[in-house]
């Protein structure tokens, strides 16, 4: 009996090992069944920025299909270099769907595999950079930045900067341009505050002002030496892609300064004002030459190269204004001032490629410089005098009057036949010469009187 018991006995646990075991090892298989044919992905589930949550891995993978199409056919990837850019074809990233489906984490984000074809990317790069920014990009980290907004699905609204990937050293801050204006060996004020300020940072995306510059430095600088410096600052950007945003001219061309290059400054009304579409900022170094003032502008150097034409000169003939004069004889003339031709000149800037190829060209200036007048002081005729003015010395005889009459009327004819031989002389070279205007004459007039006064 205890025989027969203990072998009953072994048979119920057996069985019972066996029914658990069995159970355990049939219901897992069963669940693993039912999640792969019917089972959806938990939420929180996500392959780069899509979400595939209550979904099974096989429509998750038709999902980050549709979504990469969308992405190709829509986004635009955008790198640039100053003024030059250049898209990046979606048909560069190649994406691993699969591979990205099989690595997913259930509840969590996991990456989307994409790989850019690199040979490609570095030569569009290359056509972008000027050649001494080649060697100096880090081309990995901007691959593996362009990388990243391809495996986000991202469509970046501005350019990628390439010039925030260049490292910054002696070899990539290079002289840009530079100016040279000279002075002459005169000692001015200008002197002391260009050795207390021997360069000035023009910050990218910025606008410049020299009048403010110089007013936040303390500098006590009178109109003609900021003029002095701002002739010299707007010569050095010229042939750069900066812009003009301010800047004027004086009525006469001053000593020392290049037509088509003079920027007058006072300080109130006037003022040089430049702006830097760049990213990244340049410096403006003065430096004092031997007979005048240096300025070169250091940077990263330009994607184009910048020349500027001041064209030909069209000269204008100053006008004769006449004065007349109770104190010269009749008949008798002296110029009291010796006139000047205008002058009209246009500057413009071209830019070049790489291969010498002409881009554009653009007038950046159109300088006048009005003539200024001759004016010629004459006396007055005796017949115009006793009309127009009375006399101190009367006339005691009717013959001395008939004398005086005739030799008038000989005087005024004779200067009618000399105004008339002169008339052609007195007009402008060019047509575009302005007429003399109201204020100047009255200006010029009553400046005579307080002399003659």
């Amino acid at each position: 009996m205890r025989q027969f018991a203990a072998v009953k006995l072994f048979l119920v646990i057996a069985i019972g090992t066996v029914y658990l075991v069995s159970f355990s090892h049939i219901g897992a298989f069963a669940y693993e069944t039912f999640v792969e044919e019917t089972g959806r992905l938990p939420a929180g589930t996500m392959v780069g920025p899509i979400s595939v949550a209550n979904k099974s891995k096989q429509e998750a993978l038709a999902e980050i299909a549709k979504k990469v199409d969308e992405w190709k056919g829509n986004a635009t990837i955008t790198v640039a270099y100053q003024e030059k850019k250049e898209e990046i074809p979606t048909s560069q990233f190649a994406f691993h769907i699969e591979r990205s489906v099989e690595q997913i984490v259930e509840g969590r984000p996991s990456r989307l595999f994409v790989q850019l074809d690199v040979q490609s990317f570095s030569k569009t790069i290359k056509k972008l950079l000027p050649p001494p920014l080649a060697s100096s990009i880090n081309l990995e980290k901007l691959q593996n930045d362009v990388t990243n907004i391809a495996a986000s699905l991202q469509m970046p609204s501005e350019p990628i900067d390439l010039a925030a990937y260049v490292s910054r050293s002696d070899e990539t801050i290079q002289q840009v341009s530079a100016a040279t204006l000279k002075i002459g060996k005169r000692q001015t004020p200008w002197l002391a505050w260009v050795a207390a300020n021997p360069a000035i940072e023009i910050k990218g995306k910025s606008v410049f002002s020299l009048a403010s510059y110089i007013k936040e430095t303390g500098g006590s600088l009178s109109s003609e030496e900021m003029s002095t410096i701002a002739s010299a600052i707007y010569q050095a950007i010229l042939p750069t892609n900066f812009t003009v945003v301010e800047r004027h001219t004086s009525n006469e061309l001053p000593n020392g300064i290049a037509i088509g290059y003079e920027a007058k400054v006072d300080g109130q009304h006037r003022d040089l004002q430049f702006y830097n579409p760049n990213t990244t900022a340049y410096t403006l170094r003065f430096q004092k030459t031997e007979n005048g003032l240096r300025v070169a502008l250091f940077g990263l150097p330009f994607a184009y190269k910048y020349v500027v034409r001041v064209g030909d000169i069209e000269y204008f003939k100053p006008r004769t204004i006449v004065q007349y004069s109770p104190f010269l004889r009749p008949g008798e003339r002296r110029f009291r001032q010796a006139g000047k031709r205008g002058m009209l000149v246009k500057v413009k800037r071209e830019t070049y490629d790489e291969q010498n190829h002409l881009v554009r060209v653009e007038t950046i200036a159109e300088d006048f410089y009005p003539p200024s007048y001759n004016i010629e002081l004459r006396g007055l005729e005796l017949g115009d005098t006793q009309s127009g003015a009375s006399l101190s010395e009367p006339s005691t005889a009717d013959e001395k009057q008939t004398d005086n009459n005739r030799k008038n009327d000989e005087q005024m004819n004779e200067n009618r036949e000399e105004n008339n031989g002169q008339s052609e002389e007195k007009q402008p070279e060019k047509e575009k010469a302005p007429s003399t205007t109201n204020d100047a004459n009255g200006k010029q007039k009553n400046d005579d009187n307080e002399k003659q006064g």
